[in-house]
């Protein structure tokens, strides 16, 4: 599961949108999901994070993520994600990473 997970199951997975938490300081922000009006909204966390903290050296956006990154990617074309067949499917997810044999 999510660390911020919606309330309600979106739609399509394009409907899940994050927005960087400016209410934080920089070094301990993370990405929350939804959108805030005035703020930037984006389609994953890992590209909110990119996006709204580059220079964070603490880690913590990518820390908040439910399966995070070990470092920080350096471009979004670096993240990749796999589905976790070994969890019955109403409770899988996407785990981060890549796995042999698996899209």
């Amino acid at each position: 599961g999510m660390a911020n997970a919606p309330s309600a199951a979106p739609s399509a997975l394009s409907d899940i949108k994050y927005y960087p938490d400016y209410d934080t300081d920089y070094e301990d922000a993370t990405c929350l999901p939804g959108t805030m009006d005035g703020r930037p909204s984006f389609s994953s966390m890992a590209a909110c994070c990119i996006g709204s903290y580059p220079d964070q050296t603490s880690g913590a956006c990518f820390a908040g993520m439910a399966n995070a990154p070990s470092a920080a990617p350096s471009a979004l074309s670096d993240i990749k994600y796999y589905p976790d067949y070994d969890t019955d499917y109403e409770d899988a997810t996407c785990l981060l990473g890549t796995m042999d044999g698996r899209p």
